[in-house]
C-alpha cells in the first residue's frame, strides 16, 4: 500500500474519479484507475479523511456518497481484503455515529422515528459486518464455513496480529446490530461469536487502536448477560479457557469488576486522551449502580478532553463531547434524583 497525506488523498481521488468516468470505455485504463482509487481509499490513514474533520454535519452529508463509492470499488475488487475492511468499517462507523447515536438522543414523543432509525442502523451494521467477514474469508479460507457451523475456535485458530483490525470491526458490527434490537432472537444465540472475536484480538494485541478493544469490553461486560457471551458446552474451548485464565489471573470475578478493569486499562493505553471509555463506563456501570457522583465525574472528564489536541480523531472527539453533554443534561432519565419538597407540594 502507498502512503499519502490527507490532502494528497483528496486530490488523487477527485482526479481519478474524473479520469475513470472520462475513459470508462477503455477497460484497461478503467481497471488501472479503479485499482489506484482502491489503494488510496483502503490505504493506511485513509479513515482520517473523515475522522480528522472538524465538521460532523459535513462528514454526515458526505458519507453516503463515500459508502456507495466503497461498495462500487469492492464489487470491482472483491478480492482486496484491505478494501473490504475499509468498506465494512465505514458502514459500521456511519451506523454507530450518525444513525444509532442520533436515534438514542431523540425525545420520547418521537418513538416511531427512533424505532425506524434503529432498524436502519441494524441493517447498516449487518451490511458493514458482511464486508469484514468476506475479508476474513479471503485471509483465512474456510473461516466462514467454520463460523457458520459454530466452530468458533477453529475459525479463529490461525489469526495473527494483522487480523486484529478485522476481528475488532467484525465484533463491532455484530455487537452493534444486537444493541439496536436486543429482542431480535435471531441475533442473541450468535452473540458468542463477536465475544470470541474480541477476546481473540485481545490475546494477540490488547493495545490495538489506543485501547479500543477494552472500550468494547466495557460495554460487553456491563450490558450482556453471561449466558449469551460464550457458547454452552464448550468448557474446553481455547477461547473460553483464555478468558477464564485472563480474569482469574487478575482476581476479577463480577461483570462490573471486569468492566472497570477494562476502563482502567483503556485509560492506561490511551493516556486518558479519548472520551469513549469515560462515556461507556458512566452510561453502563455508573447507571446500574446508581452512582450519580461517578456518572457526573466521568462525563465531565470526557468534556475536558480537547478534540483539537488529537487531529486524527477530531471528529470523534467532537461527537463524544456532544454525547457526554447530552447524557449530563438527561441524567434524570437514568437516575432517581431527589425531589424537592416544594416541587412535591406543587404536584399535590
Amino acid at each position: 500500500m502507498c502512503n499519502y497525506s490527507s490532502m494528497e488523498r483528496k486530490t488523487i481521488i477527485s482526479l481519478l474519479i474524473i479520469f475513470v468516468v472520462l475513459l470508462s470505455g477503455c477497460k484497461t485504463i478503467e481497471k488501472a484507475g479503479i485499482n489506484m482509487i482502491s489503494d488510496v481509499m483502503a490505504g493506511e490513514g485513509s479513515a482520517e479523511l473523515f475522522t480528522g474533520d472538524n465538521d460532523p454535519e459535513l462528514v454526515k452529508d458526505a458519507l453516503p456518497f463515500i459508502l456507495k463509492m466503497y461498495e462500487m470499488l469492492s464489487e470491482k475488487n472483491f478480492k482486496d481484503s484491505d478494501l473490504l475492511l475499509a468498506t465494512g468499517s465505514t458502514f459500521i462507523m456511519y451506523s454507530n455515529v450518525f444513525i444509532q447515536t442520533t436515534a438514542i438522543m431523540l425525545p420520547d414523543e418521537r418513538f416511531m422515528e427512533q424505532y425506524n432509525m434503529l432498524i436502519r442502523s441494524k441493517k447498516m451494521y449487518q451490511r458493514g459486518t458482511e464486508y469484514v467477514l468476506q475479508a476474513l474469508e479471503l485471509r483465512h479460507k474456510g473461516f466462514r464455513e467454520n463460523l457458520d457451523n459454530g466452530m468458533i475456535d477453529l475459525a479463529l485458530a490461525d489469526m495473527d496480529v494483522d487480523d486484529v483490525p478485522y476481528l475488532y470491526w467484525a465484533a463491532s458490527g455484530l455487537m452493534g446490530a444486537f444493541s439496536t434490537d436486543p429482542f431480535d432472537f435471531s441475533l442473541g444465540p450468535d452473540l458468542y461469536k463477536p465475544v470470541a472475536f474480541l477476546y481473540k484480538a485481545l490475546s494477540i494485541d490488547e493495545t490495538f487502536s489506543n485501547g479500543n478493544l477494552h472500550d468494547l469490553l466495557i460495554l460487553l461486560n456491563s450490558s450482556v448477560p453471561d449466558g449469551l457471551m460464550f457458547k454452552r458446552g464448550e468448557s474446553e474451548s481455547p477461547i473460553n479457557n483464555y478468558v477464564d485464565d485472563y480474569y482469574k489471573s487478575l482476581g476479577i470475578k463480577t461483570p462490573f469488576e471486569k468492566a472497570r478493569f477494562h476502563f482502567n486499562r483503556s485509560i492506561e493505553i490511551s493516556g486518558g486522551n479519548y472520551a469513549d471509555p469515560y462515556i461507556s463506563l458512566a452510561t453502563t456501570v455508573s447507571v446500574n449502580e446508581q452512582d450519580l457522583e461517578e456518572y457526573e465525574r466521568l462525563l465531565n472528564a470526557a468534556l475536558e478532553i480537547d478534540p483539537d489536541a488529537y487531529p486524527e480523531m477530531r471528529l470523534a472527539g467532537l461527537i463524544f463531547r456532544d454525547k457526554a453533554q447530552w447524557y449530563l443534561d438527561h441524567k434524570s432519565d437514568y437516575f432517581l434524583l431527589d425531589i424537592d419538597e416544594g416541587d412535591f407540594d406543587e404536584v399535590y
